[in-house]
């Protein structure tokens, strides 16, 4: 294919990609798909992030499109959850209300607070 051939077809397609919008959507879409490798690896779900080009004519110029670029994303994540004892009344409890403590702390601390108070 000579020269002349290739000038004649146009842009391709990562070209207009990084060209559009000075390569705004082209970061995004490479951000998203490092996020989407990472979630994968994660989380062993599956994941996709798609580049969408939508293309209208533009009114009384015949040879001009308008693109507008899309860049969306389903990405699994990994829900955390925590756990909790229920007593009878329905209170939840980070230590099991049913069980007693192995130490009993039944003494003040030196500065006056709980020796409990930062736990979670």
């Amino acid at each position: 294919m000579s020269d002349n051939e290739k000038k004649n077809e146009g842009l391709e397609f990562a070209s207009v990609l990084i060209q559009h919008r000075k390569g705004i959507e082209h970061d995004k879409a490479t951000q998203k798909l490092r996020d989407a490798v990472a979630a994968v690896k994660k989380t062993g779900k599956p994941a996709k992030v798609t580049v969408e080009i939508g293309i209208k004519p533009v009114g009384n110029i015949p040879n001009a499109i308008k693109a507008d670029v899309k860049v969306n994303d389903s990405i699994p994540e990994e829900k955390e959850s925590s756990m909790w004892f229920v007593d009878d009344n329905g209170g939840l409890h980070r230590n099991d209300p049913t069980q007693r403590p192995l130490w009993e702390d039944t003494t003040p601390a030196a500065d006056g607070k709980s020796a409990a108070a930062g736990r979670d």
